[in-house]
């Protein structure tokens, strides 16, 4: 993503149509960046990469709670996490 930096008149002017704006612009008010705008699919990219960090953190930590419940001896057999799954839904 190339990111480029306008005036807000600039801004104005040049991205009102979607054949002039091709995204990662930050629009600024006396050499202050004010505002960052990007397109749709830059967006949804965005949001897909933080949905996966967040899972990969998660996994993380249940990989980690698994290993403390392993060296504490809180287990069971697939069996016994079966029956106790089945029991919770009546």
């Amino acid at each position: 993503m190339e990111i480029s930096t306008m005036s807000q008149k600039s801004a104005r002017d040049g991205l009102g149509t979607t054949d002039n704006f091709k995204g990662g612009v930050y629009v600024t008010k006396n050499g202050v960046a004010e505002l960052f705008v990007q397109t749709a699919v830059e967006r949804q990219m965005e949001l897909n990469e933080l949905r996966l960090e967040r899972q990969t953190n998660s996994l993380l930590k249940l990989t980690m709670l698994s290993k403390q419940d392993i060296k504490n001896n809180r287990k069971m057999s697939p069996e016994e996490a079966l029956r106790r799954m089945r029991d919770a839904r009546k």
